[in-house]
């Protein structure tokens, strides 16, 4: 509903039905212990529709025996969030496990994903359910910045479910003083700290991209 702004499910689920029968998606419904919930994902029929030539490979088609609850989340806040920022103009999603990232970019860390904003500035987006350790965000730091400085992308998004994830998640990068670079440690100033914004979904929602240009 937020990719093409109904206002109620019932067109959704008209336009969904109309395009499964095309064979361009499959429905699967994902039942666990905590949750039983319908998902749609696209076929290699779909897929073909909507290749393009930047795709030097065949992309994967959806695989329901692939998905776990906790994926599940994870790839919805990296929907949501790619919906939200193409919403306000924002271009070029390249996932971080795609062949079209691995070839281009030669990183110790991939993102979720890269887009591009109206301006031409390329981010990198981070989908947090749960946190890590202060040793693993200091390594991701480093290859952020690493990064950064080959002008891979700008900026990184920390996308998280609520306020009090957000609040962890700063807490953590403040205890974080340094990162090692090539067996150096660098002690992180504002600049370096600048580059890493930490949202909410609902503030990602209210962000003027302008900012960012």
């Amino acid at each position: 509903m937020l990719l093409f702004g109904f206002r109620d499910h019932k067109s959704l689920y008209s336009l969904l039905s109309k395009v499964e029968g095309m064979g361009l998606i499959h429905k699967h419904i994902l039942i666990s212990r905590t949750m039983k919930i319908s998902l749609w994902g696209i076929t290699s029929d779909g897929l073909a529709v909507v290749l393009t030539p930047d795709d030097a490979l065949f992309p994967a088609r959806f695989e329901p025996s692939k998905i776990t609850g906790w994926t599940l989340e994870h790839h919805l806040d990296n929907q949501a969030a790619r919906i939200i920022l193409e919403q306000k103009g924002a271009s070029g999603w390249i996932n971080g496990d795609r062949t079209t990232f691995l070839s281009r970019y030669q990183t110790s860390h991939r993102p979720d994903g890269l887009i591009t904003l109206p301006g031409g500035t390329v981010i990198a987006i981070e989908t947090e359910r749960r946190l890590k350790t202060k040793a693993r965000y200091q390594s991701i730091i480093a290859s952020h910045l690493l990064a950064r400085t080959r002008k891979d992308w700008i900026y990184i998004f920390y996308i998280v479910p609520d306020p009090q994830k957000k609040r962890g998640l700063e807490r953590l990068f403040d205890s974080i003083r340094h990162v090692i670079i090539n067996h150096q440690h660098i002690q992180l100033e504002a600049r370096h700290r600048n580059v890493f914004r930490i949202y909410t979904l609902a503030d990602l929602e209210q962000l003027e991209l302008k900012h960012y240009c």
